[in-house]
C-alpha cells in the first residue's frame, strides 16, 4: 500500500513538472497571414525580411536584422520553417505555409510563433509596408547624471552650492524622466535655486543638445569629518516604453571643525584620607575645570553620598537641597575653575565611593539651541573599619554593662588612690 502511495505521488509531480515544462516551452502565434514581396514584418527591434519568392517553384528567400544587423538568411520551400534567437532568452520560429501571385508583386502566407517570451512585452509587432526603410527601432537611451559642487572642504557652519545636469547618450532619447534626489545627512538645506519640480518628458540625444539643468541649491555642513554626497537617481523610458534607470556620482566633501565652539568641563573629586574608622569624618575636594573654548552655562553638580556615610558641611558653594548636597553655577569660563570642599563622616563600616553627576550646556557659535551635556565622576574608594569602642556594640547588655560597671569602680578606685598618695605625700613633706 505504501508503495502505491509513493508510486502515485512520483507520477503526480512528473505530470506537474511535464506540464509545466511544456507551457515553458510552448509557442504562442504572433502572425498567421499574407507578407507581400518587399514588405517586412517586425517584432520589437527584429525585422524579417521575405524576398524572391516564386511560386511556380513554392519557394521564398528571407532576411533576419537585428536594427541594421543582419542575422541570418535563407530559403524556404513550402511547409518549411527556420528559427532564430530573440533578444535574450527568446525564440522566434517562422514557417512558409503557401506562395501565390494575386496582386502586383507576389504574396508568402507564413505563420510566425514565438516561445520563451511573454508576448506582453512586445512594443512593436506588425508588418512594415515600406520595408526595412520604413522600420523604426527603440534604443537604450542612457542618461548620464552628473552631481557637483563649487566646494569640496569646508567647515561645520559653511555652504556649498549643488549643481545636478543630465545628458542622454546611448542610441535613443530618455523619455518621462524623473530625478530623485534624497536628502542628505550632515547637511541641512538652506535655499534651492532651482529645481526640476515635474517629470521632463523628454530629453533629446545628440552631441550638439547641451546638457539639462536638473537642480541648484545649497547645503549647510553640521558636522565635523568625511562624507559622500548622496546620488541621484534617473528613471525614464526609451521610446518603446522600456523603463531605465541611472545613478549620478558622488562627490567626496571633507568638513573640517574650524571655529565651532565648545564647553568642556573636568572634574576631579579627591580626599584626604582613604582608610578611617567609624564616626571619624573625610575632607573632599571638588575642583572643577572648563578645558573647552565656549562659557559653560547653567553648570551643576550632584554630589551622591552613600548609606553609611553623611554629609555634614561645606563651603559657601555648596547648597543642600531635600537633604542632598549640590553645586550649581550661573557659568564657567573657558580656563577657568573652581574649588570646593566638603566634610563628610562615615557611619558604617564598609568600602565607599562618593559620585556625582555633572550637567551644564554651552552654544557652539553656529547653532542657535544650547547644547547639553553630561558626565559622572568618583572618587577613589574609601575603607571605613572599626572604632575604638565598636566592640561594645558586638556584645550583649548583660556583658557590657558588668564590663562597664568594673570599668567606672576601677576608674573611680584608680582617682581614690592617687588622691590618697598625694595626701601622704603633703603630711611627709
Amino acid at each position: 500500500m505504501k508503495l502505491k502511495g509513493i508510486t502515485r505521488t512520483v507520477l503526480f509531480s512528473f505530470l506537474i513538472l511535464l506540464a509545466l515544462g511544456s507551457a515553458a516551452s510552448a509557442r504562442t502565434t504572433v502572425y498567421d497571414g499574407d507578407i507581400e514581396e518587399g514588405e517586412v514584418y517586425q517584432l520589437n527591434n527584429y525585422v524579417i525580411e521575405v524576398t524572391d519568392i516564386f511560386p511556380e517553384a513554392g519557394t521564398a528567400s528571407y532576411y533576419v536584422y537585428e536594427r541594421d544587423r543582419k542575422i541570418t538568411t535563407g530559403l524556404l520551400d513550402v511547409n518549411e520553417s527556420f528559427e532564430f534567437d530573440f533578444e535574450e532568452e527568446g525564440k522566434i520560429q517562422m514557417r512558409l505555409k503557401s506562395v501565390h501571385t494575386g496582386g502586383v508583386l507576389p504574396r508568402a502566407t507564413v505563420e510566425i510563433t514565438m516561445s520563451n517570451y511573454n508576448t506582453g512585452d512586445l512594443y512593436t509587432n506588425e508588418i512594415i509596408e515600406r520595408g526595412r526603410s520604413g522600420a523604426s527601432f527603440a534604443g537604450d537611451p542612457k542618461l548620464v547624471v552628473t552631481k557637483s559642487t563649487d566646494k569640496s572642504e569646508i567647515e561645520v557652519g559653511d555652504v556649498i552650492t549643488v549643481t545636478v545636469n543630465a545628458r542622454a547618450t546611448g542610441n535613443d532619447a530618455a523619455y518621462d524622466v524623473l530625478f530623485t534626489d534624497p536628502k542628505q545627512e550632515h547637511f541641512v538645506l538652506k535655499e534651492t535655486t532651482y529645481e526640476v519640480s515635474t517629470k521632463m518628458p523628454k530629453i533629446d540625444l545628440g552631441q550638439s543638445v547641451p546638457e539639462t539643468l536638473v537642480c541648484i541649491y545649497k547645503l549647510e555642513a553640521t558636522e565635523a569629518g568625511t562624507f559622500d554626497l548622496r546620488a541621484v537617481t534617473a528613471t525614464y523610458t526609451n521610446s518603446a516604453g522600456q523603463t531605465y534607470q541611472s545613478s549620478s556620482n558622488t562627490p567626496k566633501i571633507t568638513v573640517l571643525e574650524g571655529d565651532r565652539q565648545r564647553a568642556d568641563i573636568e572634574t576631579t573629586l579627591n580626599v584626604d584620607h582613604l582608610s578611617i574608622k567609624r564616626n571619624e569624618k573625610v575632607t573632599s575636594t571638588i575642583i572643577m575645570r572648563n578645558t573647552g573654548n565656549a562659557p559653560a552655562e547653567a553648570v551643576r553638580l550632584d554630589l551622591l553620598v552613600p548609606e553609611g556615610m553623611e554629609y555634614v558641611s561645606g563651603d559657601e558653594g555648596i547648597e543642600t537641597v531635600g537633604g542632598k548636597p549640590r553645586i550649581y553655577l550661573d557659568s564657567l569660563q573657558p580656563n577657568n575653575d573652581k574649588e570646593f570642599s566638603y566634610i563628610i563622616k562615615a557611619t558604617e563600616v564598609g568600602k565607599y565611593t562618593i559620585n556625582s553627576e555633572l550637567s551644564y550646556e554651552y552654544n557652539n557659535g553656529i547653532d542657535a539651541q544650547n547644547i547639553r551635556q553630561s558626565d559622572k565622576f568618583s572618587t577613589a574608594s574609601i575603607s571605613v573599619k572599626e572604632g575604638r569602642f565598636d566592640f561594645l556594640l558586638k556584645n550583649p547588655l548583660y556583658i557590657v554593662i558588668p564590663v562597664v560597671i568594673l570599668a567606672v569602680i576601677g576608674v573611680h578606685i584608680y582617682i581614690q588612690a592617687a588622691q590618697g598618695i598625694q595626701i601622704l605625700r603633703a603630711i611627709k613633706g
